[in-house]
């Protein structure tokens, strides 16, 4: 409510940090960031959220930075009767904000009828840093990596890095420093000594905090990228039977084990994360396509990536090439075309020489990240077929 548009990434991180701490209760089931922000600016009552997302309480809150003081206001509904069950306002010091967080997940727990013992209010989660100027890099930055493309991820690295700085026993920003390095080797922009330099900060990270689900699932790219592959379905299997509520990292466990050749497991465990978060944001689709494309659903493959789920070269790449497979070719060549020019653009945001038209200098930086060379193999033949050929046009 401060009016300054760039302060959203501020209380969304305090919303999303009050979620991760209630979604660590195993006697509630908590709904994923991406769906309940969904209805942040709506004008639907709270009975018609309640009704849409399936839940039986609401929690909804608002924060007002000014300066260097912070007022949270937060509120419990029940939504069947749109009664406010309870109610508080936190004025604060920033330095403070952490107690406040705090606070709020201990009262709202502490309400919910008949949902909670007493005594899981101790529980809360711990606090992530002191410094409130880490913590805002640590936000900005996780905006930035969201997004899984190029030239966000260089910035979002630049953030991290800073925050470590101000605090270099963050555990949570060692887990997005790494991830970085892992997207590049996603999208074959990384540097040769990546794989094992993102390794050593993911192994940071979770040295500092092991408890963390996302630093744990982190870990497991961290071994996946490395070539560390049976460490890697150890580590991802670990994660999953720890999280309870916490989709998005299901969802990218879901996906290690795509990589790991592991089809059909993925796709059970990504289907469970989107019933977790219905209103899940466009990285699970972007899975879920990829999913779709190495189980033959070609049709079905498109339609989750044709849209918001579009987010790097490597999405244009399973979308032809899908296209391909399913006969689509008009489709195909279209879809083509975007993939060359995105793989172009990625290139030149890192300063990065244009690749020729060739499927080895477009493609082949995809295939470290696939356990099976045949997934890799079935990728690049239907890139094939929507005419990407082996010799660049202009060397033939």
């Amino acid at each position: 409510m401060s009016g300054d548009a760039e302060q959203q990434y501020f209380s969304d991180g305090i919303s999303e940090d009050i979620i991760t701490g209630l979604s660590r209760f195993k006697t509630l089931v908590i709904l994923a960031r991406h769906s309940s922000f969904q209805f942040r600016d709506t004008e639907l009552s709270e009975q018609d959220i309640a009704a849409k997302l399936g839940v039986g309480y609401l929690v909804e809150g608002s924060v007002r930075k000014a300066g260097n003081r912070v007022r949270v206001s937060a509120q419990l509904i029940d939504a069947a009767t749109g009664q406010h069950i309870w109610a508080d306002r936190y004025d604060r010091e920033l330095e403070d904000i952490f107690a406040v967080q705090d606070e709020l997940t201990r009262s709202i727990v502490a309400v919910l009828p008949g949902r909670v013992q007493r005594d899981v209010a101790d529980k809360v989660a711990h606090k992530p840093t002191e410094n409130m100027k880490a913590y805002e890099l640590l936000l900005r930055g996780k905006a930035l990596r969201d997004g899984l493309n190029a030239a966000d991820t260089a910035e979002a690295r630049t953030l991290f890095k800073a925050a470590l700085d101000i605090d270099p026993a963050y555990a949570r920003v060692y887990m997005y420093l790494a991830d970085t390095y892992v997207v590049d080797l996603w999208l074959g922009l990384a540097d040769p000594d990546a794989p094992l330099h993102a390794l050593e900060i993911a192994r940071r990270g979770a040295a500092l905090d092991n408890r963390d689900v996302y630093i744990q699932d982190q870990l497991g790219y961290a071994y996946l990228c490395a070539s560390q592959w049976d460490q890697a379905d150890a580590q991802f299997s670990k994660t999953l039977s720890l999280i309870v509520n916490e989709a998005e990292s299901m969802a990218w466990c879901g996906y290690g084990f795509l990589l790991l050749g592991q089809h059909d497991k993925a796709a059970d465990v990504v289907i469970e994360a989107m019933r977790l978060d219905p209103l899940h944001p466009p990285s699970l689709d972007w899975i879920m396509g990829q999913i779709y494309f190495f189980q033959g659903r070609y049709d079905d493959a498109v339609s989750k990536l044709i849209g918001e789920a579009r987010l790097n070269s490597l999405a244009d790449a399973f979308l032809a090439s899908a296209y391909a497979h399913a006969g689509r070719r008009d489709d195909a060549q279209a879809a083509l075309r975007v993939f060359i020019q995105h793989r172009r653009e990625e290139c030149s945001s890192r300063d990065l020489d244009p690749p020729e038209e060739t499927v080895a200098a477009l493609a082949g930086g995809f295939r470290s990240m696939w356990r099976n060379v045949d997934d890799w193999k079935k990728l690049v033949s239907g890139l094939r077929l929507a005419g990407l050929g082996d010799i660049a046009p202009d060397a033939r």
